[in-house]
């Protein structure tokens, strides 16, 4: 049985992030210089953001070198309102 891949716009969301990171960066990295530094093609990585999935570690190692990291929060309402702010507003 083949493997169903789902799309994540998470992991679309996390690699504009560190895309974005790596545009910003003095002097500025480049998807193909960031995808060579972690030895993907820019292709694949191109092919990761448009399809909303790839290796985990290598979203990480992205993060990792435009200064970011990527951590695991529980998903928690309440505590999602009191960092926003928005606690009393119901």
């Amino acid at each position: 049985m083949a493997k169903r891949h789902r799309e994540s716009s998470d992991a679309r969301s996390l690699l504009e992030a560190v895309l974005e990171a790596g545009r910003k960066q003095t002097p500025p990295l480049s998807a193909a210089e960031l995808a060579r530094r972690v030895q993907i093609t820019p292709t694949t990585l191109s092919r990761m953001k448009k399809d909303g999935r790839g290796d985990i570690a290598v979203i990480a190692e992205l993060a990792r070198i435009v200064g970011m990291r990527l951590v695991l929060a529980q998903d928690n309402a309440t505590l999602a309102k009191l960092q926003a702010g928005s606690f009393f507003d119901d």
